[in-house]
């Protein structure tokens, strides 16, 4: 191995890295911190076989550090760009989990080690799930071998497209998240307003401890009802989260 290879790989290890940091599944707890360095190190070293330096390696130890920290910028930029999915379905989870009223069932989800609602786990778990089956895992690594052609080690881009960009693909969690919600806020509003003239017609009835069993089985109705249609919205996303990944990079 020579010395313009070793140093890609270098630069190849720390942008898989980055990317491996916020890559769905690969970022989880359940995996290893070892065998995440062998998936890092693995890929850069197919990537120093191909991949050739658009600039002169740094000759002292600042410049390389600025090297390195773009790298590591690219590969977090690329691994947001598919964990953004995740983003949506969280929070899509986290509103159907406030409108149906299970807000109060939070638990600690094991593969980010945060507070989660069941439904929130759930969504987290299906899109885990549809990443491996789809073979989404396989497009986010040859999204990344493609970005050395993109964006060779040593290459700095960075424009106000990409934040731009990073903005807008940001702005999509809400509306992604609102979209897989949207069924079940529906529902929810007609259950309130259903037992807001029975309350008026019906004053002796305690409205609210009536309506939150009612609540929970409408929502988990309309919820598995439109489960397919949740699951086709996050696959589409997942086939475009690579060249999103490509778009992103700085």
């Amino acid at each position: 191995m020579t010395f313009e290879q070793l140093h890609i790989w270098l630069m190849a290890f720390v942008r898989s890295g980055g990317l491996l940091l916020l890559a769905p599944v690969f970022s989880g707890k359940m995996i290893p911190i070892p065998l995440r360095i062998g998936i890092a190190a693995f890929l850069a070293y197919v990537v120093s076989g191909f991949s050739r330096i658009s600039a002169p390696i740094p000759a002292d130890i600042i410049g390389l550090i600025f090297s390195a920290g773009h790298e590591l910028l690219i590969g977090l930029m690329m691994g947001l760009g598919v964990r953004l999915v995740f983003f949506a379905l969280e929070f899509a989870g986290q509103l159907i989990s406030t409108e149906i009223g299970l807000t109060m069932s939070s638990q600690i989800d094991p593969i980010s080690q945060t507070d989660s609602t069941p439904i929130g786990s759930a969504f987290f778990y299906m899109g885990s799930l549809m990443f491996l089956i789809s073979g989404a895992h396989h497009a986010m690594f040859a999204a990344f071998l493609r970005s050395f052609d993109i964006a060779p080690v040593g290459a700095l881009a960075l424009t106000r497209n990409i934040g731009e960009l990073f903005v807008h693909s940001t702005g999509n969690i809400f509306l992604i998240a609102v979209q897989m919600a949207a069924p079940i806020m529906a529902i929810n509003f007609i259950v309130t307003m259903t037992f807001a003239i029975l309350g008026k017609a019906a004053p002796g009835i305690n409205v609210f401890s009536e309506s939150a069993g009612v609540r929970i089985v409408a929502g988990m109705t309309v919820l598995g009802l439109t489960l397919g249609l949740t699951a086709q919205l996050v696959l589409t996303q997942l086939r475009q989260a690579p060249e999103l990944m490509l778009r992103l990079i700085p």
